[in-house]
Protein backbone atom coordinates (compact mmCIF):
# COMPACT_ATOMS: atom_id res chain seq x y z
CA UNK A 1 0.00 0.00 0.00
CA UNK A 2 1.51 3.70 -1.09
CA UNK A 3 2.04 5.42 2.29
CA UNK A 4 -0.30 8.29 0.73
CA UNK A 5 -3.08 5.72 1.08
CA UNK A 6 -1.95 4.87 4.42
CA UNK A 7 -1.98 8.65 5.68
CA UNK A 8 -5.61 9.20 4.11
CA UNK A 9 -7.72 5.82 4.60
CA UNK A 10 -8.60 6.84 8.17
CA UNK A 11 -10.09 10.35 7.56
CA UNK A 12 -11.90 8.81 4.62
CA UNK A 13 -13.13 6.04 6.29
CA UNK A 14 -14.35 8.23 8.96
CA UNK A 15 -16.22 10.60 6.77
CA UNK A 16 -18.89 7.42 6.20
CA UNK A 17 -18.39 4.98 8.86
CA UNK A 18 -18.08 7.62 11.65
CA UNK A 19 -15.55 6.97 14.63
CA UNK A 20 -16.84 5.92 17.63
CA UNK A 21 -14.49 5.32 20.51
CA UNK A 22 -17.06 2.98 22.59
CA UNK A 23 -18.44 -0.21 22.09
CA UNK A 24 -22.58 -0.32 20.37
CA UNK A 25 -24.41 -2.74 18.04
CA UNK A 26 -24.64 -2.16 14.11
CA UNK A 27 -27.70 -2.37 12.48
CA UNK A 28 -27.58 -6.36 12.40
CA UNK A 29 -26.99 -6.28 16.16
CA UNK A 30 -22.98 -7.11 15.51
CA UNK A 31 -20.45 -5.68 18.32
CA UNK A 32 -18.88 -2.82 16.71
CA UNK A 33 -15.95 -0.03 17.64
CA UNK A 34 -14.20 2.47 15.75
CA UNK A 35 -14.45 2.92 12.18
CA UNK A 36 -17.03 0.15 11.46
CA UNK A 37 -15.15 -2.43 12.91
CA UNK A 38 -16.73 -5.88 14.05
CA UNK A 39 -15.75 -7.18 17.71
CA UNK A 40 -17.01 -10.23 17.41
CA UNK A 41 -16.33 -13.08 18.87
CA UNK A 42 -15.18 -11.37 22.45
CA UNK A 43 -12.23 -12.07 22.16
CA UNK A 44 -11.64 -9.08 19.67
CA UNK A 45 -12.39 -7.23 21.70
CA UNK A 46 -10.31 -8.39 24.84
CA UNK A 47 -7.68 -7.98 22.67
CA UNK A 48 -8.06 -4.57 22.26
CA UNK A 49 -6.48 -1.53 24.39
CA UNK A 50 -9.83 0.02 26.14
CA UNK A 51 -9.45 3.02 28.42
CA UNK A 52 -11.62 4.39 30.78
CA UNK A 53 -13.86 7.15 29.24
CA UNK A 54 -12.42 10.35 29.58
CA UNK A 55 -8.74 9.14 31.38
CA UNK A 56 -6.38 9.53 29.00
CA UNK A 57 -3.76 6.50 28.77
CA UNK A 58 -6.04 4.41 31.13
CA UNK A 59 -5.77 0.50 31.01
CA UNK A 60 -9.02 -1.46 31.47
CA UNK A 61 -8.95 -5.24 32.03
CA UNK A 62 -9.87 -7.89 29.88
CA UNK A 63 -12.48 -8.87 32.37
CA UNK A 64 -14.04 -5.13 32.62
CA UNK A 65 -13.82 -5.32 28.46
CA UNK A 66 -15.30 -8.80 27.96
CA UNK A 67 -18.38 -7.31 30.65
CA UNK A 68 -18.77 -4.34 28.69
CA UNK A 69 -19.10 -6.63 25.56
CA UNK A 70 -21.48 -8.77 27.01
CA UNK A 71 -23.53 -5.93 28.44
CA UNK A 72 -23.78 -4.02 24.60
CA UNK A 73 -24.89 -7.62 23.20
CA UNK A 74 -27.59 -7.55 25.43
CA UNK A 75 -29.16 -4.02 24.44
CA UNK A 76 -30.26 -5.10 20.74
CA UNK A 77 -32.97 -2.89 21.66
CA UNK A 78 -30.95 0.14 21.23
CA UNK A 79 -29.69 -0.93 17.74
CA UNK A 80 -31.96 0.79 15.89
CA UNK A 81 -31.15 4.31 17.82
CA UNK A 82 -27.40 4.24 16.12
CA UNK A 83 -24.23 4.24 18.04
CA UNK A 84 -24.94 7.56 19.86
CA UNK A 85 -27.73 5.56 21.97
CA UNK A 86 -24.64 3.29 23.49
CA UNK A 87 -22.64 6.18 24.56
CA UNK A 88 -24.44 6.59 28.33
CA UNK A 89 -24.49 2.66 29.05
CA UNK A 90 -20.59 2.60 28.27
CA UNK A 91 -17.89 3.37 30.55
CA UNK A 92 -14.60 2.42 28.46
CA UNK A 93 -13.28 3.48 24.84
CA UNK A 94 -10.27 3.41 22.10
CA UNK A 95 -7.82 6.38 21.88
CA UNK A 96 -7.54 7.93 18.64
CA UNK A 97 -4.48 6.38 18.39
CA UNK A 98 -5.90 3.07 19.35
CA UNK A 99 -8.67 3.47 15.83
CA UNK A 100 -5.79 4.42 13.96
CA UNK A 101 -4.09 1.36 14.21
CA UNK A 102 -7.35 -0.99 14.31
CA UNK A 103 -7.67 0.80 10.57
CA UNK A 104 -3.90 -0.20 9.13
CA UNK A 105 -4.27 -3.41 11.06
CA UNK A 106 -7.84 -4.37 9.09
CA UNK A 107 -6.51 -2.37 5.97
CA UNK A 108 -3.26 -4.69 6.03
CA UNK A 109 -5.42 -7.86 6.31
CA UNK A 110 -6.91 -7.04 2.87
CA UNK A 111 -3.80 -6.47 1.34
CA UNK A 112 -2.52 -9.88 2.60
CA UNK A 113 -5.93 -11.62 1.74
CA UNK A 114 -5.71 -10.45 -1.93
CA UNK A 115 -2.17 -11.14 -2.47
CA UNK A 116 -2.93 -15.01 -0.73
CA UNK A 117 -5.80 -16.04 -1.53
CA UNK A 118 -5.90 -17.87 -4.64
CA UNK A 119 -9.30 -16.47 -5.86
CA UNK A 120 -8.58 -12.92 -5.21
CA UNK A 121 -5.41 -13.52 -6.53
CA UNK A 122 -6.40 -13.94 -10.01
CA UNK A 123 -8.00 -10.36 -10.15
CA UNK A 124 -5.45 -8.23 -7.55
CA UNK A 125 -2.27 -9.54 -7.85
CA UNK A 126 -0.74 -6.25 -9.50
CA UNK A 127 -2.01 -4.37 -6.92
CA UNK A 128 1.51 -2.78 -5.39
CA UNK A 129 1.32 -1.55 -8.85
CA UNK A 130 -1.92 0.75 -8.60
CA UNK A 131 -2.09 3.98 -8.80
CA UNK A 132 -2.62 5.67 -5.51
CA UNK A 133 -6.76 6.52 -6.08
CA UNK A 134 -7.24 2.96 -7.33
CA UNK A 135 -5.61 1.58 -4.09
CA UNK A 136 -7.82 4.02 -1.73
CA UNK A 137 -10.91 3.27 -4.39
CA UNK A 138 -10.71 -0.42 -3.31
CA UNK A 139 -10.14 -0.32 0.52
CA UNK A 140 -12.80 1.47 0.49
CA UNK A 141 -15.13 -0.79 -1.79
CA UNK A 142 -13.63 -3.81 0.28
CA UNK A 143 -14.20 -2.22 3.61
CA UNK A 144 -17.39 -4.37 3.94
CA UNK A 145 -16.08 -7.25 1.98
CA UNK A 146 -13.79 -8.62 -0.73
CA UNK A 147 -15.17 -7.86 -3.92
CA UNK A 148 -14.84 -11.35 -5.80
CA UNK A 149 -17.41 -13.11 -8.05
CA UNK A 150 -18.45 -15.64 -5.53
CA UNK A 151 -20.04 -12.24 -3.46
CA UNK A 152 -21.78 -10.57 -6.66
CA UNK A 153 -18.65 -8.92 -8.06
CA UNK A 154 -18.42 -9.83 -11.69
CA UNK A 155 -16.95 -6.67 -13.68
CA UNK A 156 -15.67 -5.18 -10.72
CA UNK A 157 -12.94 -7.83 -10.44
CA UNK A 158 -12.05 -7.95 -14.23
CA UNK A 159 -11.70 -4.21 -14.66
CA UNK A 160 -9.25 -4.30 -11.82
CA UNK A 161 -7.59 -6.99 -13.62
CA UNK A 162 -7.35 -5.49 -16.34
CA UNK A 163 -6.37 -1.93 -14.69
CA UNK A 164 -9.60 -0.74 -16.69
CA UNK A 165 -9.92 1.98 -14.19
CA UNK A 166 -12.42 3.95 -16.29
CA UNK A 167 -14.17 0.63 -16.58
CA UNK A 168 -13.73 -0.10 -12.14
CA UNK A 169 -15.15 3.41 -11.93
CA UNK A 170 -18.39 2.63 -13.37
CA UNK A 171 -18.71 -0.71 -11.76
CA UNK A 172 -17.45 0.23 -7.96
CA UNK A 173 -20.95 1.07 -6.40
CA UNK A 174 -21.99 -0.30 -3.15
CA UNK A 175 -24.93 -1.00 -1.19
CA UNK A 176 -25.06 0.16 1.88
CA UNK A 177 -27.50 2.82 3.97
CA UNK A 178 -24.44 5.52 3.92
CA UNK A 179 -22.93 4.38 0.46
CA UNK A 180 -24.38 7.35 -1.43
CA UNK A 181 -21.63 10.28 -0.55
CA UNK A 182 -19.23 7.14 -0.51
CA UNK A 183 -20.05 5.65 -4.10
CA UNK A 184 -19.39 9.18 -5.29
CA UNK A 185 -15.85 9.06 -3.86
CA UNK A 186 -15.00 5.85 -4.89
CA UNK A 187 -15.88 6.87 -8.22
CA UNK A 188 -13.67 9.95 -8.40
CA UNK A 189 -10.86 7.90 -7.07
CA UNK A 190 -10.95 5.25 -10.17
CA UNK A 191 -11.46 8.08 -12.56
CA UNK A 192 -8.25 10.08 -10.66
CA UNK A 193 -6.67 6.79 -11.42
CA UNK A 194 -7.43 6.36 -14.98
CA UNK A 195 -6.17 9.84 -15.65
CA UNK A 196 -3.20 9.16 -13.77
CA UNK A 197 -2.54 6.04 -16.25
CA UNK A 198 -3.41 8.58 -19.51
CA UNK A 199 -0.77 10.88 -17.97
CA UNK A 200 1.69 8.31 -16.68
CA UNK A 201 1.86 9.78 -13.06
CA UNK A 202 3.97 8.43 -10.12
CA UNK A 203 1.56 6.01 -9.15
CA UNK A 204 2.44 6.47 -5.39
CA UNK A 205 0.68 10.35 -5.72
CA UNK A 206 -2.58 10.26 -4.14
CA UNK A 207 -5.10 12.92 -6.12
CA UNK A 208 -7.74 12.49 -3.99
CA UNK A 209 -10.27 14.32 -3.45
CA UNK A 210 -8.84 17.05 -5.99
CA UNK A 211 -9.94 15.62 -9.59
CA UNK A 212 -6.97 15.08 -11.82
CA UNK A 213 -6.81 16.15 -15.47
CA UNK A 214 -4.69 15.48 -18.41
CA UNK A 215 -1.21 16.72 -18.53
CA UNK A 216 -1.19 19.73 -21.05
CA UNK A 217 1.97 18.19 -22.31
CA UNK A 218 -0.02 14.84 -22.63
CA UNK A 219 -2.87 16.84 -24.44
CA UNK A 220 -0.25 18.73 -27.04
CA UNK A 221 1.74 15.25 -27.51
CA UNK A 222 -1.93 13.76 -28.53
CA UNK A 223 -2.36 16.64 -30.66
CA UNK A 224 0.82 17.01 -32.73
Amino acid sequence: MHQSVRNRLSSFLKDYEGKVGYMYLDVKGLVTVGVGHLIEPVSRATSLKFGYKGSPGSSASAGEVAAEWQLVKSRKDLAPQGSAAFAPITKLELSDAGIEQMVLQAAGAIEDYIKSNASARAYYADWDRWPADAQLGFLGVAWGGIPLPQFGWHKFPEACKAQDWASAAKECRISSPIAAGRNEAHKRMFENAAQAKANGDDVSILNWPAILIARVDVVGERGA
